[in-house]
């Protein structure tokens, strides 16, 4: 199992790419794994035989350095017993008991080959088909073992399979029981510790947010001009919360036994919708970036995300977090501390509001915001004046965002 990151310590077997006795390529993609929500391809090492493959996808996790399966150069041959003499023994790992390896059985150690397998797909193909939005699963393979390569998902492109028509009634099925991934096994350890351990304080706040979408519009063509990417509202949120934490320090701290830990760098975790749950990628030392800086970190983080392409690194050292649902046409919601950060921005949609402007009935664009804040750490007049600070930065964003 290999170590893709600093912070990575286990991770599971999701799919073999290639099956046992293929000859694979050092470099090429033969394995992918899945740690800390993400999923990774994992290249051969070295160029030979996949003579064994001991670990078959499957929901349990193995320690960085467990034995996942053996390639032997050209003339080499396998020998289990003195593989299993040179393993280093790791007291309390989950590494499996590599002294009775000769005893696994081959039907048991090989890849799933059954037809409910995941599809075989190149990086390469899978790229092309997320952008393009192809289905995988009606393209015909024509690579190695039926493998999708990238001119299959182009002739796909090409030649849309037809579409034949429902005989059932489509959506959701009623009824039933779903087993818990791993990443939602990890979604809710981590927030049933923050939840029940953690004494949240709530504070909402809604702003006049006209200015700010005035902004965005007049520095849309700029940005995209310098940075190929579109300016979106999650960057000038970054920009105003650090330039509040640089303020309220004790909102981007940690609360470590009896002493909280406030960070040089505010590091801000952008919450990202993906397949399955829920990820949070960190952007670094928002503090010291440009907007043009932001934009582009910001725009590659996301884009990663969705592709599935974050490594464990990406995900770590948040020191604050922002979660916004605006585009899922939410007004206001309570947001969870993601741990062990000592607060969370919510964000809800922009919308056309009445409101009083000197006296007068006027259209302005209004946005909720909420605070989540760890009680122990601040109090509430505390959080109040932070949620204050951002309000104002996002009211008047002409005079400190740009």
């Amino acid at each position: 199992m290999p170590k893709l990151g600093m912070t990575m310590t286990e991770g599971r077997v999701v799919e073999w790419l290639a099956p046992e006795g293929a000859r694979v390529e050092k470099g090429a993609t033969v394995l992918r794994i899945e740690s800390d929500k993400i999923e990774y391809e994992v290249e051969a090492p070295a160029s030979g035989l996949l003579a064994r493959i001991y670990v078959v996808p499957s929901e349990e996790a193995w320690s960085v350095g467990s034995l996942l399966a053996v390639v032997l150069a050209e003339g080499e041959v396998l020998d289990e017993e003195a593989l299993a003499a040179e393993l280093p023994v790791l007291s309390g790992s989950a590494l499996p008991q590599f002294a009775a390896l000769s005893s696994v059985s081959s039907q048991a150690s090989r890849p799933r080959t059954s037809g409910a397998e995941r599809i075989k797909v190149s990086p390469a193909a899978r790229k092309l088909a997320e952008e393009k939005g192809v289905d995988l699963s009606r393209v015909t393979g024509t690579g190695p073992g039926g493998r999708i390569t990238r001119e299959d998902v182009l002739a796909a492109l090409e030649n849309p399979p037809m579409t034949p028509s429902p005989t059932l009634p489509q959506g959701p099925v009623l009824g039933g029981s779903i087993p818990l991934s791993r990443m939602r096994k990890t979604i809710a350890q981590r927030l049933t510790a923050s939840a029940t351990q953690v004494p949240h304080i709530y504070l909402f706040s809604e702003i006049d947010a006209t200015g700010l979408q005035a902004l965005r519009e007049r520095l849309l063509p700029g940005i995209a001009e310098q940075t190929g990417q579109r300016l979106s509202y999650n960057d000038l949120l970054l920009q105003a919360v650090a330039q509040a934490i640089q303020r309220f320090p004790l909102f981007h701290s940690t609360l470590e036994g009896e002493t909280i830990r406030i960070p040089e760098e505010i590091h801000i975790g952008l919450a990202v919708a993906v397949e399955g749950g829920l990820i949070v990628p960190v952007v670094r030392s928002v503090q010291r970036k440009s907007l043009e800086e932001i934009v582009r970190e910001r725009a590659d983080l996301v884009q990663r995300a969705q592709a599935k392409r974050l490594t464990p690194d990406d995900l770590q050292g948040g020191t604050f977090t922002i979660s916004n649902l605006g585009m899922y046409e939410v007004d206001y919601f309570t947001a969870i501390i993601n741990p062990p950060q000592s607060a969370i921005l919510s964000v809800g949609r922009m919308a056309q509001r009445p409101q009083v402007v000197a006296g007068q009935i006027a259209v302005r664009t209004m946005m909720w915001l909420g605070l989540s804040a760890d009680h122990r750490v601040v109090d509430g007049a505390q959080a109040a004046e932070f949620l204050q600070e951002i309000k104002r930065t996002l009211e008047r964003p002409m005079e400190s965002l740009s």
